[in-house]
């Protein structure tokens, strides 16, 4: 893609939310109100105050609670110098937090809302688990501004189901102590879906018993990825794998060159694998079933973007006959060759069904009137670029099926749009890269990359959206300087998704940014 390209769809996106947004109005902070990252949804004032005390309790009145109290006490412990400790009970005194699980009146059904109601005692209320964490979370940040909170209560609860953050690990190695890193500050902005993307150019980042000549020279063991699962879950963040087929498999068939897809004039792909040659399946099940019980989450990612991009180079189906053969001996006469491909991700999406999971894909390869088959509808969709392939890799145009024609076929989608959602370390298209500021006025998850917009009947079927870090030339950032630079797409990202967006104007947002500050290390 060319940097003139890039550009001139960062225009286009600027412009088109630009125009799509005038006439809107920002719902703004309550005058008073508590202020948190992201903000909350709605706060009912009362008269007094809430101090804390210098030997404060957390009393937890569920089992279930142990963990997230004993956390929160040694995190509020650690941000005001005060005694704090968490124990089991049922009520407390004035200045102790005390810390349930109940109905939320005033929230949607979801377990993610809760109530603080801020009195002589800080009493936390969640719905559910996750509810009860985020109440901590804002709890924290509320104390970490001053000792002593307005009386009052606050109701609040994500707009969308997945906030989220994408790290290519494939591209550049990632060390476990820098994704724990990323998980307590997801934790403390209310993220809940850390996306891997484990395999791509430069490596196969995890251990295979069964094929140990994929994986790359920096790789995480299975416990490193087990203890990770389980560090997660404190946070409420839910990890999902993706294993990127059939492209992008540069890491793993540098180990299998006689799987690399070869046209008829002879030229390899590095990077995709010949889906036409059975025993490219056997590689393909292999690692399914290998890594598939490893990950205990509810979703597995089969990537399915770019199959015929190779370098800067956009191949065409014509080039690679045997994909035409396979198609229609497969699937019948009338198949095409691009049948060849959504039959691959059916065959992947069955796999991960029998593992009690849900697959997901990139959109890109599912184009408007092509191909006779039709991909499983429970198949989550990350929608990233109007484009397909083949053709120009211009991701504001072109003939990929649009959100609301794969909402209107019955999938669920996540708006992954390249602009503004994308975060790029390097190569042409970091010229994309949108400006926190930009992002946080003009843009929200309802709005999709080519500039259409959903209503909000088919937003219910928006899952959310996050922000996708690609390592596109891993020699520009360290790991440690790609989590510096995406500090505010995050916060952006965590308000944008929980919402409601640009609940104060970006000024005032970056500010409370700063107040709020940093995770607990």
């Amino acid at each position: 893609m060319s940097i003139r390209a890039v550009a001139a769809g960062v225009v286009a996106m600027v412009a088109a939310v630009a125009m799509s947004l005038s006439g809107q109005h920002s719902a703004g902070a309550e005058p008073g109100a508590p202020q948190t990252l992201p903000t909350l949804k709605a706060w009912e004032p009362g008269r007094g105050a809430f101090s804390l005390g210098a030997h404060t309790r957390v009393v937890y009145t569920h089992d279930g609670l142990r963990d997230t109290a004993t956390d929160f006490a040694a995190v509020l412990q650690s941000f005001t110098g005060n005694t704090v400790v968490a124990q089991a009970g049922s009520t407390g005194s004035a200045g102790d937090i005390v810390l349930s699980i109940g109905p939320v009146p005033g929230a949607p059904e979801t377990p993610e809302a809760y109530r603080i109601s801020i009195g002589e005692t800080l009493d936390l209320r969640g719905a559910d688990l996750a509810g009860a964490f985020y109440a901590t979370t804002s709890a924290l940040q509320l104390l970490r501004q001053r000792n002593e909170l307005p009386d009052g209560t606050v109701t609040d609860w994500p707009q969308y189901r997945e906030r989220s953050l994408m790290l290519d690990v494939g591209r550049e190695f990632m060390p476990v102590d820098l994704l724990r890193a990323q998980i307590r500050r997801m934790g403390y902005l209310k993220l809940n879906l850390l996306h891997l993307h484990l395999s791509d150019t430069y490596g196969f980042r995890l251990e295979s018993e069964r094929h140990p000549e994929i994986a790359a020279a920096q790789h995480y063991s299975k416990q490193d990825i087990r203890d990770l699962i389980e560090y997660a879950a404190r946070y409420q963040v839910e990890i999902v794998p993706e294993v990127d087929f059939p492209g992008h498999m540069n890491g793993i068939l540098a180990a299998h060159p006689d799987l690399k897809l070869r046209s008829a004039s002879g030229r390899v792909s590095d990077a995709a694998i010949d889906i036409a040659n059975p025993r490219a399946y056997d590689l393909m099940r292999d690692i399914l079933e290998e890594f598939l019980p490893l990950f205990p989450g509810r979703y597995w990612h089969l990537g399915a973007d770019e199959f015929l991009l190779d370098g800067a180079r956009v191949a065409s189906f014509d080039e690679y006959p045997q994909i035409g053969v396979y198609a229609r001996a497969t699937y019948g006469p009338q198949a095409q060759p691009v049948d060849a491909f959504l039959g691959l991700i059916n065959w992947g999406a069955d796999i991960v069904r029998a593992h009690g999971k849900r697959p997901r894909v990139w959109n890109d390869g599912l184009h408007a009137g092509v191909g006779t088959l039709a991909i499983g509808a429970d198949i989550v969709v990350d929608y990233w670029s109007r484009a397909g392939i083949p053709q120009l890799p211009l991701p504001y145009f072109g003939n990929a099926r649009s959100p609301a024609d794969l909402i209107a076929a019955g999938h669920e989608i996540r708006n992954a749009a390249f602009t503004p959602t994308y975060y790029v370390t390097g190569g042409p298209t970091a010229v994309g890269n949108v400006p926190p500021p930009i992002a946080y006025q003009l843009w929200d998850p309802t709005l999709f990359v080519d500039g259409t917009r959903l209503t909000p009947t088919q937003n219910t079927r928006n899952l959310g959206s996050g922000l996708f870090v690609w390592c596109d030339d891993p020699t520009v950032q360290t790991p440690d300087e790609i989590a510096a630079s995406i500090t505010m797409p995050l916060r952006v990202t965590a308000q944008q998704t929980w919402g409601p967006p640009q609940a104060v104007s970006y000024h005032e947002f970056a500010a409370l940014s700063d107040a709020v500050g940093e995770p607990a290390s």
